[in-house]
């Protein structure tokens, strides 16, 4: 089989194992599933957690709601600034290895068909599918923690951080920091399912990849 093809795939595999859980750029807090692993349940910890407590463990975070919705801000913006890059050119070397084996016969027709396109398209279609999961599913979570990390954001701009609230307005801060830890909760299991959608793809190629390499 040619080099390219070779690299395409490899390019196509590892940038989908990228997305999916990278231990490699920690400096970014992980990959999408490391952050629903490690990133939010350590961000919510108790300021100390007694030495007899088991796992999991729940108390009052360690930190102020506010500061916790700050940090997942960051988080997210990190993330949406580097994931999508590294799905697209995944998805792009599949693409090129799908063109490039277009004449190749598959090893197994059962499950491919009479070509590469079912399992390339596959492999690209989960990859890609986390910008709709994104969309479809944690659209609304998204959007309360935003708000709550912004909520203060105009106040301090203006100089008013310090006034008085109105009664109705701090039962309403109230009852928005106390649904951050829940929020917070269920953004990790969502994008722990969003997660699973380059491995997928991942998995697919890496298939895909090995299946090809046996082609006489």
């Amino acid at each position: 089989m040619a080099t390219d093809v070779r690299i395409a795939q490899a390019i196509g595999t590892l940038g989908c194992t990228v997305a999916a859980n990278d231990q490699t750029l920690t400096v970014y807090q992980g990959g999408i599933a490391t952050l629903s692993i490690m990133s939010i349940p350590n961000l919510i910890l108790p300021a100390r957690r007694p030495p007899s407590a088991t796992l999991p463990f729940h108390d009052t975070p360690g930190t102020s709601t506010t500061h916790l919705t700050h940090q997942w801000f960051d988080l997210y913006n990190r993330g949406s600034r580097i994931f999508p890059g590294i799905s697209a050119v995944s998805s792009l070397a599949n693409l090129y290895a799908l063109w490039a084996l277009r004449d190749s016969p598959t090893p197994a027709p059962d499950i491919f068909g009479s070509s590469w396109s079912t399992c390339y398209l596959l492999a690209v279609g989960f990859t890609l599918g986390i910008a709709p999961f994104t969309g479809i599913f944690m659209q609304k979570t998204n959007a309360k923690l935003m708000a709550h990390a912004k909520r203060d954001d105009a106040a301090i701009a203006e100089g008013t951080e310090d006034m008085v609230l109105s009664s109705q307005e701090k039962a309403k801060r109230t009852r928005e920091d106390s649904e951050v830890i829940e929020l917070l909760q269920h953004w990790s299991q969502l994008n722990l399912i969003r997660a699973a959608l380059p491995l997928v793809g991942a998995g697919i190629g890496f298939y895909a990849a090995v299946s090809s390499w046996i082609i006489p």
